[in-house]
């Protein structure tokens, strides 16, 4: 466990299962698995993940919304050359989706 100040860093895995598991894993996708890495090497803003994936920008960003909503991206929005730009980050480095039957 790493720390700081003898203090625990916060778990950067997102450990899910029941209905939450179904959620998340009909949203990883080719496409936000893609995304995902992306962002866990650098903040990027949806234009930015459009053209790397060769996307179109509201698909992205209606990706974005979902992986929000599921807290595996942190969004934050910044100034822009032409207006306000919303700034992606992974949230979480690992997705652990348990599928233990309980019956």
């Amino acid at each position: 466990m790493a720390l700081v100040e003898g203090k625990p860093l916060p778990s950067k895995e997102l450990i899910v299962s029941g209905p939450d598991a179904l959620k998340v894993a009909e949203a990883l996708t080719a496409t936000t698995l893609k995304m995902l890495q992306l962002l866990s090497q650098e903040r990027l803003d949806v234009s930015t993940i459009g053209k790397r994936l060769n996307l179109s920008e509201a698909y992205i960003s209606e990706q974005v919304r979902m992986l929000e909503d599921l807290k595996l991206v942190n969004v934050s929005y910044e100034r822009g050359k032409r207006g306000i730009r919303k700034i992606c980050e992974a949230a979480v480095e690992r997705i652990t989706i348990v599928t233990k039957y309980v019956g």
